[in-house]
């Protein structure tokens, strides 16, 4: 497995097969391509890393030689290496130096696409002693799982010039770009095994999670089943089945689950809390808890959890033993809209600079959007006064809003009053404000 030294090897490698399978004897370099390289005035191909690539596929993969795949710790760096090679001829101004930098470029090319894919397998076979007989790929690289391949990698002649117009003092010069994948670079640290499963536990149960087939307001005797709309404190009824359980919760939106009988008769009534009394969902504790927050105006998602022993095995190697646990099972989400709730209005008529004090549940909230008092079709928002004594600071049960806001005319009829949170209205109450002439 290399270490940081994998990339620098990669290079060495390249300029190894290219010394020893190259018919035309030309050196081969690796450096800048625009620095003149002392000692080496003939001709020669120069090898330049101009890339280095993350591989994208092996970015996650541990690797075959750091253990099970249960184990995890950092993967291995997975790159990508593009070189640019490039040859000279030994001679620039000779009418033919050109031929020879061609020449020099199809004997590199051509040992690369020989041998480019296969640099594992290879001996060195052309150098002279003590270099013959020994591989030509790097010791550094030789204990990688993933293999070197070369490739030639498609470039148009505007990238190439790119970067030799990034250069400064070099003129332009024929090249191609190389691709190496892979090489790995792994990770100083040892890889962390997971710690083996000291007991497993397998449970079956025929049991079926509760289905909730309609939701709605009780009604009186003889009405309809039909209302949607709740207000704290109200009476739903929720139609259910497979509600077979040993324990039965209702739960409403985010609060925590409330006790309810598990009988089998799939109708329950349940009222609408204001401050949650739920029991604790662990079954060895039943004490009261407290809500973390208050259900408020707008979608009322309700639920049925159900809780029944279920059987299983547990044990480590050996079989195991019998044991008994319950499991939850959640039903399908019902949705009720949750309302205002208007108990008084007072006073019941008055002139326009009258101030409208209105009492109920759910009236506003401070992290309400929209909190309105509706008088007739005129709507006046729910907020604190602008000057001090001018009306109440409003609360949840009770509000203060000015009259005059609500853009009322004087006629015989009352103006009907009801209160909007978040888009949710108040349900029809009665009760109403005359404006005085």
């Amino acid at each position: 497995m290399a270490d940081f030294t994998a990339i620098a090897a990669v290079s060495r490698s390249l300029r190894t097969l290219l010394q020893d399978r190259m018919q035309s004897g030309a050196a081969v370099t690796i450096a800048p391509p625009d620095q003149t390289v002392s000692g080496f005035d003939g001709a020669r191909v120069n090898l330049y890393l101009i890339q280095v690539l993350e591989n994208a596929a092996l970015k996650n993969d541990q690797g075959a030689l750091r253990g099970h795949p249960g184990s995890y710790g950092r993967p291995p760096l997975s790159l990508n290496l593009r070189y640019m090679l490039t040859s000279h001829s030994d001679a620039e101004t000779q009418p033919d130096s050109d031929l020879t930098a061609q020449e020099i470029l199809g004997d590199a090319m051509q040992v690369l696409h020989e041998f480019g894919n296969r640099i594992d397998t290879l001996t060195q076979i052309t150098l002279a002693p003590p270099a013959l007989n020994e591989p030509i790929l790097d010791a550094v690289l030789t204990e990688e799982f993933e293999r070197i391949k070369v490739t030639l990698h498609p470039v148009t002649i505007e990238d190439v010039t790119k970067i030799w117009s990034a250069l400064s003092a070099e003129n332009f010069r024929r090249s191609v770009v190389y691709e190496v994948t892979v090489v790995q670079i792994f990770p100083s640290e040892a890889p962390r095994v997971a710690p083996p499963v000291e007991e497993r536990r397998v449970f079956a149960s025929l049991a079926r999670r509760p289905t909730i087939e309609r939701v709605f307001v009780t009604p009186a005797p003889g009405a309809p089943e039909r209302e949607m709309r709740v207000s704290v404190g109200e009476e739903i009824t929720i139609v259910a089945r497979d509600i077979a359980a040993d324990r039965l919760f209702v739960r409403f939106g985010a609060l925590p689950p409330m006790r309810i009988p598990a009988d089998r008769g799939g109708r329950f009534r349940v009222i609408v809390p204001d401050a949650v009394l739920a029991v604790d969902f662990d079954p060895a504790v039943n004490l009261p808890i407290a809500a973390a927050d208050l259900l408020q105006p707008g979608t009322l998602p309700i639920r049925l959890v159900s809780e029944v022993a279920t059987e299983g095995v547990a044990g480590g190697q050996e079989p195991g033993v019998r044991v008994e646990e319950p499991r939850a099972f959640q039903s399908n989400v019902a949705l009720m809209q949750l309302v205002p709730r208007v108990a008084t209005v007072t006073p019941a008529n008055g002139p326009v600079g009258s101030i409208l004090r209105v009492t109920g549940e759910r009236l506003w909230h401070p992290g309400a959007t929209e909190a309105q008092i509706v008088i007739g079709d005129g709507a006046v928002a729910i907020r604190a006064p602008e000057v001090a004594g001018a009306w109440a600071v409003p609360t949840p049960t009770a509000v203060e809003v000015p009259v005059a806001e609500a853009g009322l005319v004087p006629r015989p009829q009352p103006y009907p009053v009801a209160a909007i949170v978040d888009g949710a209205r108040s349900r029809t109450s009665g009760l109403t404000f005359r404006l005085d002439p």
